[in-house]
């Protein structure tokens, strides 16, 4: 891993950041924003975890490909909302995001004494 400024590898500011997009996907609600809300909230997870997955998928190969596979049922689940959905709809999107929080919290857990 590449080793930042404060001699951490590159991908523990990345951690900190991918959990708080993450979070900030949990609180969208998709019923009163609708799918642009909740699209616009992924897009900043996906690029959180994209940078994250490059920069520790050497380190940490299984809990990345684990944030990789999560990432790409999110984004399908979440790409097949209609502009209004319902709660029904929403339901696989929720099972997502919240297979999504749990992959970012292993990796972050893993990584945690690397980013001290």
């Amino acid at each position: 891993a590449g080793l930042a400024c404060g001699g951490e590898p590159d991908y523990c500011s990345n951690v900190s950041e991918l959990e708080q997009s993450v979070r900030d996907l949990g609180d969208v609600d998709v019923v009163a924003g609708g799918t642009n809300a909740l699209r616009d909230a992924l897009q900043g997870v996906e690029d959180q975890a994209e940078a994250t997955i490059e920069a520790a998928k050497d380190d940490f190969p299984e809990e990345t490909s684990a944030m990789r596979d999560s990432l790409d049922s999110l984004k399908q689940s979440a790409g097949e909302l209609s502009e209004s959905p319902t709660a029904e709809d929403i339901a696989p999107v929720a099972t997502d995001v919240a297979a999504m929080v749990t992959s970012v919290e292993n990796f972050a857990g893993t990584t945690e004494s690397e980013c001290d």
